[in-house]
Parts: structure tokens; C-alpha cells; sequence
């Protein structure tokens, strides 16, 4: 078995297409990785998380406010889709003024953070349950060592104005 999730993890990198913008290469990248549903839930944890890592270094600590935040306040149903696509567009508009108005080309940015997540690849064993059983929760990056000596980290000096 080992063997064989190591066969199917090799190469699973996509290709930075230059020609494509970040939707269109994210489309692709979330066919290579199975990514195929929507989860309201799994996107507020990863948006909390990565807003807490620009107050907080600790990962557990992050964890910790995470799901402290979840758990008070996110215990809700489901809410309307469209209130959803509306809060995710509205979310969107804030980055790209705010990336540009910190004075970087969010375009440039966008081809950077795409390098850096496509360099990852998945937990091998959630890859190899995923494949089984198909994609439910958060994508899990690889933490083998092999692994993270091929990550590219995105280079935001390189998309100053």
C-alpha cells in the first residue's frame, strides 16, 4: 500500500500556467487534489486560520483559538448560499485593496500563492483515504521531510508596485 500512495503522489504538482489566472489554475488544482465539494464550515476554519497568523506565530495556539471561535460562535446551520457567495466576494474585494493599498500587485501575488500552494502535496494518508472514499474536510498538507524540501515559498518582494 505504502508503495502505491507513494507512486500516485509523484508528480502531482500541476503546472503554473502563466496564461491562466488564479481561478483557472485553482479549478485545476482542486481537480488534481479531489477537492469537489463545498464546505461552508471548512472554509470559515481556514479564512480564521489564516487571519490569526497574522497576529499569532504558535500553530497550536492558533488551533486553539480557532476552534474556541467555532465552537462560540460558527455552531449554526448552514446559512443561506447566496448570503455565502455574498460574504465570499465582499471577503475578496477587501484583499486585493488591501494587498494593493500595502502596496503589492495583487495580480503578481496571486501567481506567487499559487506556486507556494501547488508546491505542496497531500498527506499521504489522507490522499490514500481520499482516493478510497472520496474528499471530506481540509486538505492536509505533507509534512515528510522529502516533501517539504520541494515546497516554494512565494516571493511577495518580488510583487511590489
Amino acid at each position: 500500500m505504502k508503495n502505491e500512495v507513494e507512486r500516485l503522489l509523484k508528480g502531482r504538482g500541476l503546472e503554473v500556467k502563466n496564461n491562466k489566472n488564479l481561478t483557472e489554475n485553482l479549478k485545476e488544482w482542486r481537480e488534481d487534489r479531489n477537492i469537489k465539494n463545498s464546505n461552508t464550515r471548512v472554509f470559515i476554519e481556514n479564512i480564521l486560520e489564516e487571519l490569526l497568523e497574522i497576529y499569532y506565530v504558535d500553530k497550536e495556539m492558533i488551533k486553539a483559538c480557532k476552534n474556541d471561535i467555532m465552537s462560540d460562535y460558527f455552531c449554526l446551520p448552514e446559512l443561506n448560499e447566496i448570503n455565502t457567495i455574498d460574504a465570499i466576494q465582499d471577503i475578496q474585494v477587501f484583499c486585493i485593496n488591501e494587498t494593493e493599498l500595502m502596496g503589492y500587485d495583487n495580480i503578481k501575488c496571486n501567481s506567487e500563492v499559487f506556486k507556494e500552494i501547488n508546491s505542496r502535496e497531500q498527506d499521504p494518508q489522507q490522499f490514500a483515504e481520499w482516493q478510497k472514499f472520496g474528499a471530506s474536510g481540509k486538505w492536509k498538507k505533507s509534512e515528510r521531510e522529502e516533501h517539504k524540501a520541494r515546497w516554494y515559498k512565494a516571493d511577495y518582494e518580488s510583487c511590489k508596485l
